[in-house]
Order: structure tokens, then C-alpha cells, then sequence
């Protein structure tokens, strides 16, 4: 039995039972003795109903033998008890353990240690029956018959304590737990020694309540304390060392030191796999613990995969229903949620909250934990008027379950609270924020961290309100007591404070004292916090706001100029191991902060304002494809086995930064975090130069490029001119520009878009219908050229090769169709060169492709081959990268696609086909059913193709509408805010392939390398080193949302960041007989040596000037944006 051989035991029972039987007497005390044995064992089997029958059968036989008060009978009834609690049937139990409390009362005495053992069992069963009270009333009653029967310091009178302790920490009473809990360790230490094992479980288990309390400087000695004992005491693997490294991980994860705390929650992990093996409940407990580490540091798809891993061994261990596996789902639906997933979330938590409802009940802390988790999920989705009501049914039934005062029914108030400060529902906020710090401050004392926060808030949503006298007092309060709470400044939340009272402050128009505390937090901001945290950026920006408002311009240029360089070391170290998703997201949460800074630098109008906002243009215009670019190349390197070790290096130097990043300094690295910042930072660098040397792709896309080298590559011959779009003080998208001509920079301001959108979207309509006269067109270009062009000409001066930077919806204007004064097209009279980033003049050129003219035209999307195939319903993950595999998932608007056919595309493709075989150039060409997506990745596994010419249906999906709300969702104020996913645009744009009208209701259920869908995300997976041109014929990409940033741009510039250095894409479909002349006369010149710009100029050039071919509908269509000559 002591070995776990439960069958052999039961045999040697059956056996004990016959032979007592015989030589005793089946009534016999010794016979019932076995009989009560063979009763446990067939329970510990699992055959219940024998074991109660067993029971019963026993129990009736002592009592008519022996009498109800004997020994035996009271033995029969405490084991019977344990029977129905251990299967969770607690009133049957406590029916059973009432009537052995009773007959002991009678037979021993109430005095007896036995009477007060059972007296202390029946009350802890009624706390398993949240009979709370009653359980309080019996423990104190026993402790006061034990202090009576055998003294203060016997152990049976320390246990009580430590009963009565876990009691109010399971009612959430976590302050009148300390009391019980400090005595019993206490005594046990005098009477027991402190190196005893019970005294160290009792030590952990204060430690671990002064972690609950918010006392992490007491309860980490004492973890720490009790970890090397143990070690000592009771080797790595005993059950205490684990426990005290699993909730010292947890003190690390709730004041922020996730290094450390992943330290420890990976040594347990290992010792329980170790130990255990991968299937015992307690190593994927320990994988769910890892996850949500993960989750902090943002490192999401890890995570997902991760609760995956555990979700899957608890379930196979315990089953679906079990509790653990259902806290594990809901920690998978709440990654899920973090990374943009509700389609996958939304039915994750239900699922867990149906299992939870059936086999723990409605009223179950886990299932009104669950119904919390959907209202979160909905306030994350914007619908914030079913958040609110989920919240407020949660509450009443946590008021119902665990009362007014319990810290699960206050931190769902607490949760409202901030959903109504995001609604701007600001009495409402502040109403509830007082309730919960008044709730807060009853359970944990005025100075509790949780109850300190909770008035704060108060006083900020007192700030909002202009409420501020009566801010300025709960602020200062708060100040004081954080202040007296963690000793000093050199805390968090007391920066926090500090922040705070200095923006009170501000609004009350008391400058200079509002200047001097900016200054004192940020001083001690970037000692205690690092450079990069939260809280420091905030300050640096309400410093900036400051500076700005009391007319110290050049101090808010420093402080402005200072908050960008940081926040661009910050997006570096974060968007490379960011979700695709969440890079986005990065980049749209702080683009407000770098609008002020846009906003300050035109106001300065000085020689800081062309150089500055060119600076920006060039290091954030086109970030997500670059910093996405990169991690594809590593991807695709991890392959080959030469290179797999440094990339995996690089990944891990990576990942390590961005936490420490998120992090920032702790008690142990904050004398040498700078250090260690900078060693990680030169190990990537180093990684990432042996990658360089491996990859020239790579080698280019980290090749870092100053506005100096860029004025040195246009030099005297040519100029630049870059568009860059920002949002003015009143939130409304503004067009500025930068030009560079003979090594200086000139700057203007448009100021409003809106009205160049109208106009360029008028000018598009009239290009795109064969049916205006070339008059009416060139009338509105011209009216288009005057606002837009004329204004920098005096920039320009003579030049007329200019090298042309668009953004936003100039991604969409043909620029060469405008006309100028003198009624000339600019393509007539400019050499327009258009480019995706001022980067593309300065990084070195890739050594051209060998390889030969691949042409994909005229794609039959209503080809079932695909989806009839037995491949179609493979699991997608099976052959999809996690990257593209999160990602499309985000892209539920692709479902929707559906495309007409384009006849004249394949004839295109034959002409080409034709003209590249006069020029004795070898070509591929697939077309019609043959036109599938794998065609092209085949061809690409073998070789590159020189020119990539594809024929088809381009898309550009719109945004989804709840962006704005899930941005200002996130913003709870949380120390590492981890930014709700964005629609990834790089997921929104791509190109139709075969198949891929009957395919689009399966996208994300059959293989993505097939499924008639190319994306730009997944363009960047394509090795396409060297290639000359793509040109993207027929290809409709413009006519989506315009988005500023990265917009249109990602289609296009996704192949250069593959590759390919000239890209040709026209914005709406020419008609075939022009599409096919073009590309005649492109080709021709082009393969007979001229470079693919000036071919496809000149080739246009000549249609200018043909009577039939002359309208922009014919030429105007078609852009090219290369990077070298």
C-alpha cells in the first residue's frame, strides 16, 4: 500500500478478511478492522460503490457489536468522512464527520485531543462548504479547548492556527490571516526549531501571505530563507523547495522582474519534468506558469504555443473538465485575446466557462473569474456597452457568493471602474474607484499597494473632471503614503504619484512647481525605472507638453528630440520579437507623441525642422516592413544548419533584450543594468554582422543609414522630394514635405490632406474611364499641380532628375500625369524617380539574379482544383509558420474575397512570352488553372527568376473599424502595457492566384502555400535575392483604404524587402490592348540592356506622344519604384 501497489495490498486484504473471519468471527473488531481496509482500498480503485457499501455494511455491524460509542465505530466514521470529502462530496461528509464529533463528545469527552481533532475536521469541511462563519466559531473553539487541554505550544494548538489562517486567506480575508499565521510560525519555530521541515512549511506559507499582502520586501528573504534550507535539508526535487520557487517567481512576476521570475518558474519546470514526466498535471502547471511569463514580456506567439503545450497535457492527465485544465484555457483565450484573436478567444472562454459552470458551478470563483474575462475581452473588442453590463452581473453574483468585501468582488468593481474611464464616463469611474479603494483599505489597511492605487486613480479621474482642490488632497495624500509605504522615492508607484500630482499641477496653471517635479521624477525615473519604462516616456511627454505651454520652445525641442531617440531604441529592441500583429499596434500607440514632436518642429521653423522631420521619414516610414523583412531573413537562414546556431543565438540575445527592456532595472541589475543593456546590444550586433556576411538581404536591411549618406547619394545631380504625413493639434491628418537639393534641406507645409485626397481621388476617376476626353483630364491634373507641386518648385530650381518619396495617398497618384503650367505632363518635362525609402539610395546593391523571365497571367480563380484536393482541409499549422499562421488568422476580410475573370491577362503573358523569345531569353509561363500560388514557390525553392511578371487581381482590404477603441483600450495605466494587435496591413494586401474564389470561404484551413492568396507578409518568405523586376500587371492595389505609414506601401515594397530591386505595379486595369503595347514596348527596350526605369519611361513616353495611346488611361496607370540604376 505505503508503494502504491493498491491491487496486490487489496489481494493481501481479501486474504487478512477470510482468515479473520475464520478464526475471529466476521463481527469480531479485527474482522471489521480488515473490512474497514478493504473499504479504503476499493476507494483508492476507484469501485465507489463497493468501498460505500463496504462502509455501510461496517459501520452497522460495529454498532451492533460494540455499541455507537466504541473505538471502532469512531474509527469507521472518520475514515467514511474522508471517503466523501476526497470526492468532493462535502455535505455527505460533513454529515458523517458531525455524527463521529458528537459520539466522541459523548464517549471521550469534550477535552479529549480526539474530540477536539475531530471538532477542528468538521470545521474545515464546512469551509469546503463555505460554511465560513460556522468554520471560524468551531476552529476557535477547538484552539481554546486545546490552549486548555494541552497548552499554547503544543503542536496540535500550532495547527489550529495555521487552519484558522488558511480559512480567512480562503474567504479572501488575507489581514486577519496574518494574526494566526505569524503565532503558529512563531511557536514552531521556539518549539520546533527553524530549521525544522514544519517550520519551514509554515515559513513559506507566511512568506507566500506577505506576497498576497503587497509586502514583497518581507516575503523574499523569507522565500529565499527557505529555499536554501530546504535544499539542504530535503534536497532540489521535495515538494516545499518548489513551492517557494514557484511563489518567489510569482513575487518577482507582480513587481515586474520577469527575468528573474522566468529564472525560477523554468528551474521548477525542469525539476517537475524531470521528476515527474511530461504528462503529470504538476509540469504542465508549471508549463501554464511559463506562458503567462511569456505574456508579460510580450512575447505572445511563445505564450500561445506554450498554454497550448499545457492546455494539451492537463486535459490528456485530468480531463477537459478538470479545474486545472479549465484555468489553463482561460489563460489561452486571454493570449488569444492579447494577440487580436476574438474569433478564437470569444469561443475559448465560453467553452471554459460551460465546463466550469457544469462541473464546478455558476457561482464557482473560476466560472465568475471566466464571466470577468469576457467582459475584459469585450471592453478589448470596443463594445463597451456589453463589457459594462458583463461586469456589472459579475459583480452582483460575486457580491451574492463572496460578499461586498472580497478582493475578486473588488477587482471586478475596480475593472468597471477603468472601463468607464476609458468611455469617458468619469463620474461613473470615480465613483467606483472610491468604492474600491474604501473595500481595498477595509481588507488590506490604508497603505496596502492595491488600496493606494485605488485612490489614485480617484485622483487622477478628479483631475479630469476639474475637480482640483479635491484632487490635489487625494493626490498629495496618496504621495505621502506611498511614499511612507516603500520607504522612499525609488518606487514605482511613487514615481507614479509623482507624475501625477505634477500634471495636477500643470492643469492648475502652476507651472514652475509643476517644471520642478517633472524634472525631479524623470531624474529619478531613469535611475529607478531605466530609460525605457512606461512611466519615464510619460513624464518625458507631460515635460515636453509643459516646455511647450510655457513658451520654452528650444527646451521642449530637447525634451521632444531626447523622448524620439529613446522611443526608436525602444521600437528596435521590441517590434523584432513582437507578434506581426502587435508591431503594428507599437507603432500606431506612440505615433501621437511623435506628431508633437513633428508639430513642435514646424513651429520652430528654423534649420532643425527640414533635417529632424527627414530624420523621422527615414527611420519610422516603412518600419514594420523593415524590422519584418528581418525576421523573415532569420527565419529563413535558421534552415541551413551552418547558420541555425547563430540564429538562434541572435533570436535568444534578442528576446533577452526586450525583456530586460520591458522590464527595466530591478533590485539586482539596477547598479549594472546600463551594462547589461549595452552587452546584449553588442552581442546582437556582432550576431547580426556573422548573419550579414551569410545574407546579403540581411546584410541589407540592417545597414544603417544617416540623413548625411543619404544628401551624399542625391549629390548636385539629382534632388529628393519626401512626403510625410502627421496629425495636427486638432487629430486631422496634415501633408508636409522635405527636399533635399544640393546638400541642403528645405522644408513645407501643406497643412491639411484632406482636400489633396478629394483631389487626387477626382484626378484618379477621371484617369480611370476610357471615356474622358485627355482635355477634361489634364484640367483637374493641372488643378492638382498647383497646390501640390508648384509650391516646391523654387526648391527644385533647375533640377529635373528628382527622386520621389510618397506617403499615404500619394502612394496612389500617378505623379507623372500631373501638368504643369506650360500644359505639359511632368513625365514630359521630370525624370521622376520614384522610391519607397530615402534608404533605397544608400544601401548596397544586391548581385543580380541569373535566373530566368517567370510569368504568372490570367489565374483562373474559379479553379477547383485546390479545394476538391484530399490536401485542402490539411490543419494549416502544419505546413504554416506561427508568423503567417497568427497572422492570418487576423485577416478574416480575405474570407471574403471573391474576383471576376481578367481574359486579357493571359494574352499578356503569351505576348511577353513572345518578345522575351525574339530577345533569346528563356521563359516560364503559367496561366489559367496552372496559375496557382505553389507554382511560383516551386519555381522560387529552385532557383530566382530574374523577372517575376504576374498578371492578376491585387487587394488592399480595409482596417478594422475597432482599431481606435482597442488602442485606447489597452491604456489601463499598466506598468509594460502590451499594445491590443493592430490589423496587420502586411495580412491585408496581397495577390489572387488559382482557386481562389472556392478557396476563400477555407483560407486559414487549407495549406497557405496553396491556398490562391499571396500576401504580402508572405511575399517576404519568398527568396527573391537579386531579382531585377516584378512588375504586378492588372493588379488593383490602390483602390482599398488609404492608410498613412505603411498603407499601399507594403504590397510593393514587400517584394523589394525579398529582393527585388524594381517593382512595377498599376493602380487600376488598363484595357488589354494598352496593357499589352506597353509592356511590348518595355520589354523590348528593356531586354535589349536599358534599365528597367528608363525603359518603362520611355515606353510611356512614346505613348504621351501617340495620338490613340496619348490619355493617362493608357500610361498613366503603371508606377515603378526601384532602388538602383
Amino acid at each position: 500500500f505505503e508503494f502504491g501497489e493498491l491491487e496486490n495490498s487489496l489481494d493481501k486484504v481479501l486474504e487478512a478478511r477470510e482468515l479473520a473471519d475464520q478464526h475471529f468471527g466476521p463481527r469480531d473488531e479485527r474482522t471489521l478492522r480488515a473490512y474497514l481496509l478493504q473499504a479504503l482500498l476499493y476507494g483508492k480503485l476507484g469501485e465507489l460503490e463497493i468501498a460505500n457499501e463496504l462502509y455501510q455494511e461496517t459501520l452497522v455491524i460495529a454498532i451492533e457489536q460494540q455499541g455507537t460509542n466504541s473505538n471502532i465505530v469512531l474509527q469507521i466514521l472518520d475514515q467514511y468522512g474522508r471517503f466523501f470529502a476526497e470526492l468532493g462530496e462535502y455535505e455527505m461528509a460533513d454529515v458523517v464527520y458531525e455524527k463521529a464529533y458528537l459520539i466522541s463528545s459523548e464517549a471521550l469527552g469534550a477535552q479529549d485531543l480526539r474530540t477536539i481533532m475531530r471538532l477542528q475536521t468538521l470545521a474545515n469541511n464546512d469551509a469546503d462548504l463555505q460554511l465560513y462563519e460556522l468554520a471560524e466559531q468551531r476552529l476557535q473553539d477547538a484552539q481554546a479547548t486545546l490552549v486548555t487541554a494541552v497548552g499554547a505550544e503544543a503542536l496540535p494548538t500550532i495547527n489550529i492556527l495555521e487552519d484558522l489562517a488558511q480559512l480567512y486567506q480562503r474567504q479572501g480575508k488575507l489581514r486577519p490571516a496574518l494574526e494566526p499565521l505569524e503565532q503558529s510560525y512563531a511557536l514552531r519555530t521556539k518549539v520546533q526549531g527553524p530549521e525544522e521541515t514544519q517550520t519551514l512549511e509554515t515559513k513559506e506559507r507566511l512568506a507566500e501571505l506577505y506576497r498576497q499582502l503587497g509586502r514583497p520586501d518581507e516575503a523574499e528573504p523569507m522565500f529565499l530563507e527557505v529555499i536554501a534550507a530546504s535544499e539542504q535539508l530535503l534536497g532540489i526535487a521535495d515538494p516545499l523547495v518548489i513551492d517557494a520557487k514557484s511563489h518567489l517567481a510569482q513575487l518577482y512576476e507582480n513587481t515586474n522582474n520577469f527575468v528573474a521570475s522566468l529564472r525560477y518558474y523554468q528551474e521548477v519546470y525542469e525539476i517537475d519534468q524531470q521528476i515527474l514526466g511530461d504528462a503529470h498535471p504538476n509540469t504542465a502547471g508549471d508549463l501554464n506558469n511559463l506562458a503567462g511569463i511569456y505574456r508579460r514580456l510580450g512575447q505572445l506567439q511563445q505564450s500561445e504555443a506554450t498554454y497550448r503545450q499545457a492546455l494539451q497535457a492537463m486535459s490528456a492527465a485530468l480531463g477537459e473538465g478538470a479545474p486545472q485544465t479549465i484555468s489553463i484555457m482561460n489563460n489561452l483565450a486571454l493570449v488569444l485575446e492579447s494577440q487580436g484573436l476574438y474569433d478564437e478567444a470569444e469561443p475559448l472562454y465560453q467553452k471554459a466557462l460551460a465546463l466550469s459552470q457544469v462541473e464546478q458551478g455558476k457561482e464557482h470563483p473560476t466560472s465568475l473569474a471566466l464571466n470577468n474575462n469576457i467582459a475584459m475581452l469585450y471592453e478589448a473588442q470596443g463594445d463597451f456597452s456589453r463589457a459594462e453590463r458583463t461586469y456589472q452581473r459579475v459583480i452582483e453574483l460575486n457580491k451574492q457568493v463572496f460578499g461586498l468585501t472580497h478582493p475578486n468582488t473588488v477587482a471586478s468593481i475596480n475593472n468597471l471602474a477603468y472601463l468607464y474611464l476609458i468611455d469617458q464616463k468619469s463620474e461613473q469611474a470615480e465613483t467606483n474607484f472610491l468604492e474600491a479603494y474604501e473595500i481595498w483599505k477595509e481588507l488590506y489597511g490604508e497603505k496596502h499597494q492595491d488600496t493606494l492605487k485605488a485612490l489614485n486613480n480617484s485622483g487622477r479621474v478628479q483631475t479630469q473632471l476639474g475637480e482640483l482642490e479635491q484632487a490635489e488632497e487625494t493626490l498629495v495624500r496618496v504621495l505621502e503614503l506611498r511614499t511612507e509605504l516603500f520607504g522612499g522615492q525609488e518606487h514605482e508607484d511613487v514615481l507614479r504619484s509623482m507624475n501625477d500630482l505634477a500634471m495636477l499641477y500643470f492643469e492648475q496653471g502652476r507651472e514652475y512647481e509643476a517644471l520642478e517635479l517633472f524634472q525631479e521624477t524623470l531624474e529619478l525615473q531613469n535611475k529607478v525605472l531605466g530609460e525605457l519604462h512606461p512611466y519615464t516616456f510619460e513624464t518625458l511627454n507631460n515635460l515636453a507638453n509643459l516646455q511647450h505651454e510655457m513658451g520654452e520652445l528650444d527646451y521642449a525641442y530637447e525634451t521632444r528630440q531626447l523622448g524620439y531617440q529613446r522611443r526608436n531604441k525602444f521600437l528596435n529592441r521590441i517590434l523584432w520579437v513582437a507578434g506581426d500583429n502587435t508591431r503594428q499596434s507599437y507603432i500606431n500607440l506612440y505615433r501621437p507623441e511623435l506628431d508633437a514632436y513633428i508639430r513642435l518642429l514646424i513651429e520652430l521653423d528654423d534649420e532643425r525642422t527640414a533635417r529632424d522631420i527627414f530624420d523621422i521619414s527615414l527611420r519610422r516610414k516603412g518600419l514594420l516592413l523593415k524590422i519584418t523583412s528581418e525576421t523573415q531573413q532569420v527565419v529563413q537562414m535558421a534552415d541551413s544548419p551552418e547558420l541555425q546556431v547563430i540564429t538562434e543565438e541572435l533570436t535568444a540575445a534578442r528576446k533577452e533584450l526586450a525583456a530586460l527592456t520591458l522590464s527595466g532595472p530591478t533590485p539586482e541589475t539596477r547598479n549594472n543594468f546600463p551594462q547589461l543593456i549595452n552587452d546584449l546590444e553588442n552581442r546582437v550586433n556582432g550576431l547580426q554582422l556573422r548573419l550579414g556576411e551569410a545574407s546579403a538581404v540581411f546584410r541589407q536591411a540592417i545597414q544603417q543609414v544617416s540623413v548625411k549618406d543619404v544628401l551624399d547619394a542625391v549629390g548636385e545631380e539629382h534632388a529628393l522630394v519626401d512626403f510625410f504625413t502627421y496629425r495636427d493639434e486638432n487629430d486631422e491628418w496634415s501633408l508636409c514635405v522635405v527636399i533635399l537639393n544640393n546638400g541642403e534641406l528645405y522644408f513645407y507645409n501643406y497643412e491639411e490632406l484632406e482636400p489633396f485626397k478629394d483631389m487626387i481621388m477626382e484626378l484618379r476617376d477621371y484617369m480611370m474611364d476610357v471615356t474622358v476626353i485627355e482635355e477634361d483630364i489634364k484640367t483637374i491634373a493641372q488643378e492638382l499641380y498647383e497646390p501640390l507641386w508648384d509650391p516646391i518648385t523654387e526648391f527644385l530650381e533647375d533640377k529635373d532628375s528628382i527622386f520621389l518619396i510618397p506617403d499615404s495617398v500619394l502612394n496612389v497618384l500617378p505623379f507623372d500625369a500631373l501638368v504643369d503650367f506650360e500644359d505639359q505632363y511632368l513625365i514630359e518635362t521630370l525624370n521622376l524617380r520614384l522610391i519607397s525609402s530615402a534608404r533605397d539610395l544608400v544601401i548596397d546593391p544586391l548581385e543580380p539574379a541569373e535566373g530566368d523571365v517567370l510569368i504568372i497571367a490570367g489565374p483562373d480563380y474559379d479553379s477547383d482544383e485546390i479545394s476538391n484536393s484530399p490536401e485542402a482541409r490539411l490543419v494549416a499549422s502544419s505546413k504554416r509558420s506561427a508568423t503567417v499562421n497568427s497572422g492570418i488568422r487576423m485577416g478574416n476580410g480575405l474570407r471574403g474575397l471573391n474576383f471576376s475573370p481578367l481574359p486579357g491577362a493571359e494574352k499578356e503573358g503569351k505576348v511577353i512570352e513572345e518578345v522575351a523569345g525574339d530577345k533569346e531569353r528563356s521563359t516560364t509561363f503559367f496561366t489559367r488553372a496552372a496559375a496557382e500560388e505553389k507554382e511560383l514557390r516551386s519555381y522560387n525553392a529552385e532557383k530566382v527568376p530574374e523577372i517575376l511578371h504576374i498578371a492578376t487581381h491585387g487587394f488592399f482590404l480595409k482596417e478594422q473599424e475597432r482599431l481606435t477603441k482597442r488602442i485606447v483600450g489597452m491604456q489601463r495605466g499598466s506598468q509594460n502595457p502590451i499594445p491590443p494587435p493592430a490589423d496587420n496591413p502586411l495580412l491585408r494586401a496581397g495577390l489572387a492566384f488559382a482557386g481562389l474564389n472556392p478557396n476563400a470561404p477555407l483560407l486559414g484551413e487549407i495549406d497557405t502555400d496553396n491556398d490562391g492568396v499571396l500576401t504580402a507578409m508572405e511575399v517576404l518568405s519568398l527568396n527573391l535575392t537579386g531579382t531585377r523586376l516584378v512588375i504586378l500587371s492588372a493588379c488593383e492595389t490602390g483602390l482599398g483604404e488609404i492608410h498613412e505609414g505603411e498603407g499601399v506601401y507594403g504590397l510593393r515594397r514587400s517584394f523589394q524587402e525579398a529582393g527585388v530591386d524594381s517593382v512595377i505595379n498599376s493602380f487600376w486595369e488598363v484595357s488589354d490592348d494598352g496593357t499589352q503595347l506597353l509592356m511590348t514596348k518595355f520589354y523590348d527596350k528593356y531586354l535589349d540592356g536599358f534599365p528597367p526605369r528608363e525603359a518603362m519611361r520611355e515606353a510611356r513616353l512614346e505613348m504621351v506622344k501617340d495620338f490613340r495611346w496619348g490619355s493617362p488611361f493608357y500610361w498613366g496607370a503603371f508606377a515603378m519604384v526601384g532602388r538602383h540604376e
